[in-house]
């Protein structure tokens, strides 16, 4: 069987795709004019802002021309950026195929999970993938094997609770440190501006 591969296209990019755009120019500028009050000068923080915009449109066309999903006879493979390695999961092992209109709390934008029975899953977010996209990948995976569910609202906690974590995320400690350098780098960015607010 000739592999089914499905790739984002930024031409269908609806406006979940523009919300979350919108967010990091936004956090951007912020993040730039709290350093122009504290650590550089206005020049240099419209240098570092013109510099992240940059970074972040080049990070955008490798996500798009990087990012797939790949179904064949047996697996459903996923790359779901230019630097992580494809994710692999056996189409027999699949339990579920879970479609999320929106997390609660969060930018709204919609995610498909696949799910496999040792907890490993695959995902992909809305603001990359168009609607119609997912739901072929969605199709695809699901076939006769199990029905796709489709949730319009879901919350975080809610959500861990009922597909647990990642054994990837479990066995990998770099997540874990990723995310406490972006809480310390937040709150150094931040700090200024609260203590602004406070005075």
């Amino acid at each position: 069987m000739t592999p089914l591969v499905f790739r984002p296209r930024f031409a269908s990019a609806g406006g979940q795709f523009w919300v979350l755009a919108g967010a990091y120019l936004l956090v951007g500028a912020i993040l730039c004019a709290s350093l122009a009050t504290w650590a550089i000068s206005l020049i240099a923080a419209v240098v570092l802002y013109v510099g992240v915009v940059l970074v972040l449109a080049s990070m955008l066309v490798l996500t798009f021309r990087h990012t797939w999903f790949a179904i064949d006879a047996e697996t459903v493979t996923c790359k779901g950026s230019p630097w992580g390695r494809p994710r692999v999961l056996y189409l027999s092992q699949v339990v579920r195929v879970l479609s999320i209109g929106r997390i609660k709390n969060s930018l709204p934008i919609g995610v498909l999970v696949i799910l496999s029975a040792n907890g490993a899953r695959l995902g992909a977010s809305r603001w990359l993938w168009d609607q119609d996209t997912l739901e072929q990948v969605a199709a695809a995976v699901s076939a006769d094997r199990v029905p796709i569910e489709r949730r319009p609202v879901v919350g975080q906690i809610e959500m861990v609770r009922e597909l647990g974590v990642d054994p990837e995320f479990k066995r990998n400690p770099a997540h874990v440190l990723v995310l406490l350098a972006a809480a310390g780098a937040g709150v150094l960015i931040a700090w200024p501006i609260v203590r602004a607010l406070l005075l």
